[in-house]
């Protein structure tokens, strides 16, 4: 069959718009997307640099930063005690007693297994009366200029230090003996300043007295003779009252024999004089040593992160 002219002409448009839509689809439409893609990823490499450049650019200070609050947490380190076995917290007592200026004898030493404490700061608040009256009387009213400064930095330390941690601890208990309270109280002022010199420097120690309690017989002595006295006065008052409204005298107190077989008794302390038992004052408490492991030094690893070598 013999195509006119003009059909050739159409058939050669025909092929030429097939041949150009299947390239399109089989070459360059696959072209675009890859084209595409590869944009895509070029953009993400790109925010990648950008923030390898900027955390690079932040380096420098991070590196600072950190090695300041490793020396912080060092010198917070120092307060404490590494952790103690058993016969290393018997050594810190002793280490404690050789250095203690209190005149006491401390004796029966018990240490405990290590174990943790809870170890949190305490705030003194003040507590405020609060009622409608002084609300209405107080509304409007500026705060003073230091009890709101004050205010803020308190804010600022519960913020910091308000939470609770678990640190290791070791308790040892014993019994301090003392003729005179005041040297069990120069006792408990030596466990609060309680400093070691370590490191060329004074530190410190984290230890706490568990409580100190001791009885004062001259003054239960004195309360005592101060009460018979009274005792004394109220009853001659009274028999001089009854008298006086009945007219009748008094019968007498059947103390006397009591009073002579008080004399009598040999082991009796006469008035005016002590036994050796209290003369002397026994406490029995103990004292904990808190625990924190000093944190290792980060100059190694931000060494190796820099490509620093030796």
């Amino acid at each position: 069959m013999k195509l006119s002219k003009q059909e050739r002409i159409a058939t050669i448009v025909i092929l030429i718009l097939v041949i150009l839509g299947v390239g399109i689809f089989v070459f360059i439409k696959p072209a675009f997307e890859s084209l595409s893609s590869t944009q895509k990823n070029l953009d993400n490499k790109k925010a990648e640099y950008n923030a390898a450049v900027e955390k690079a650019g932040r380096k420098g200070a991070l590196r600072t930063q950190i090695e300041e609050a490793y020396e912080q947490g060092e010198h917070l380190a120092d307060m404490f005690f590494p952790e103690l076995t058993s016969y290393e917290a018997d050594e810190a007592i002793r280490a404690f007693l050789s250095q203690c200026k209190a005149n006491v004898v401390v004796e029966a030493l018990e240490v405990e297994e290590p174990t943790t404490s809870e170890f949190s700061p305490f705030f003194n608040v003040k507590e405020e009366v609060i009622y409608e009256l002084k609300t209405y009387a107080t509304q409007g009213a500026e705060v003073d200029a230091i009890e709101s400064k004050r205010l803020a930095r308190l804010a600022e330390l519960q913020a910091a230090l308000g939470g609770t941690q678990t640190i290791g601890s070791s308790t040892v208990s014993f019994t301090v003996s003392a003729i005179d309270r005041d040297e069990l109280l120069k006792f408990a002022d030596e466990v609060n300043n309680y400093i070691v010199k370590e490191n060329g420097k004074d530190t410190r120690k984290a230890l706490i007295l568990n409580g100190m309690s001791f009885e004062c017989p001259e003054i239960e002595k004195e309360y005592e003779s101060k009460v018979e006295e009274i005792n004394s006065e109220a009853e001659k008052v009274g028999r001089e009252a009854l008298e006086r409204e009945t007219g009748k005298k008094p019968g007498s107190n059947n103390n006397n024999n009591a009073d002579a077989n008080a004399e009598g008794d040999s082991n009796t302390v006469k008035d005016g004089e002590v036994s050796v038992s209290e003369c002397i004052y026994n406490v029995e408490t103990s004292i904990t040593f808190y625990s924190i492991e000093r944190m290792q030094n980060p100059k190694a690893q931000l060494d190796k992160q820099d490509g620093v070598t030796a």
